[in-house]
């Protein structure tokens, strides 16, 4: 029972690696360049939706100005940063995400403070009761279950269900013959990063509750994320969910069973092994790569 206990404890935060996973994922599908400053996006909406928080009292409200904020960096990101060093090698844009990710942290330190601030709890967080037993899942967690799968379903059905996604996909494959057809890839990157920006706000504003939020309390999340985003594959939105929560309840179990130090340890050799044994990932497709 305490293996399942682990398990359940594991699924919420699953979710939430998931929802990061599923972000790195969307910018590297629009651009084939991995955006470590992902989780500098986060740290930074999260601010904005504790400021809002703070104004208004409203969590509905402050994740709601996060969403919007994070889609409103994702794309001055892509227009500031991205966008002036595309036609450099890949190796120069990851660099130039390093340096924004580095930029919103000091950003935050100078407008918030650098020292750690809890953000409220917007729903109970206590354990529910059934059959007679205290399961390890509340009500909060329940509302980070119902978040994601209806980011996953929406994304799934804007990928696969609108002209919108079917050109982000055309972008992602081959940008010259895309433009080549009539779609406009400037746009549909940006696009592509705002959606990110999104999704990593929503990721950060469900993780902040349960950990105090700093300028650099994201960095951890950073590891699990791209962990599972290549394990599952950085061209899968579904191995991003899988891996997402797979990594989730894995890191669960180990610091249940150990030490919580042990997790990024744990996370680290689990992506070792994946770039030895199936480098593109279990739901990659080499041939899909390569191209």
């Amino acid at each position: 029972m305490r293996f399942v206990d682990y398990l359940l404890g594991g699924v919420g935060s699953g979710l939430i690696i998931a929802l990061m996973a599923l972000a790195l994922v969307l910018t590297w599908r629009a651009t084939r360049v991995v955006n470590f400053a992902q989780v500098g996006q986060a740290m930074f909406t999260t601010f904005i939706a504790l400021s809002l928080q703070t104004l208004t009292g409203s969590w509905f409200i402050a994740l709601v100005g996060a969403m919007i904020a994070g889609a409103l960096l994702g794309t001055v990101v892509q227009f500031l940063v991205l966008r002036p060093v595309a036609r450099a090698d890949t190796s120069g844009a990851i660099i130039a995400t390093f340096g924004v990710l580095i930029a919103l942290q000091a950003a935050a330190g100078m407008i918030w403070g650098g020292d750690s601030q809890a953000y409220p709890q917007p729903f109970g967080n206590t354990a529910i009761t059934l059959f007679g037993r205290d399961w390890p899942v509340s009500a909060y967690d329940l509302i980070v279950v119902g978040f994601a799968v209806v980011l996953v379903v929406g994304l799934t059905l804007l990928f696969t269900r609108t002209d919108l996604g079917l050109a982000m996909r055309a972008t992602a494959f081959n940008p010259e013959v895309a433009r080549l057809s009539g779609v406009r890839v400037g746009r549909t990157l940006t696009v592509g990063w705002a959606l990110a920006g999104t999704v990593g706000a929503v990721a950060g504003v469900l993780v902040a509750p349960t950990s105090a939020i700093s300028p650099n309390s994201f960095d951890i999340l950073l590891v699990f994320a791209f962990t599972a985003a290549v394990i599952g594959g950085l061209d899968s939105l579904v191995g991003a969910v899988a891996l997402g929560i797979g990594t989730g309840l894995v890191l669960s179990v180990v610091s249940g069973f150990s030490d919580s130090g042990n997790a990024p340890v744990v996370a680290l050799v689990l992506l070792a092994l994946n770039l030895l044994l199936k480098p593109e990932g279990i739901f990659g497709h080499h041939k899909a790569r390569s191209v």
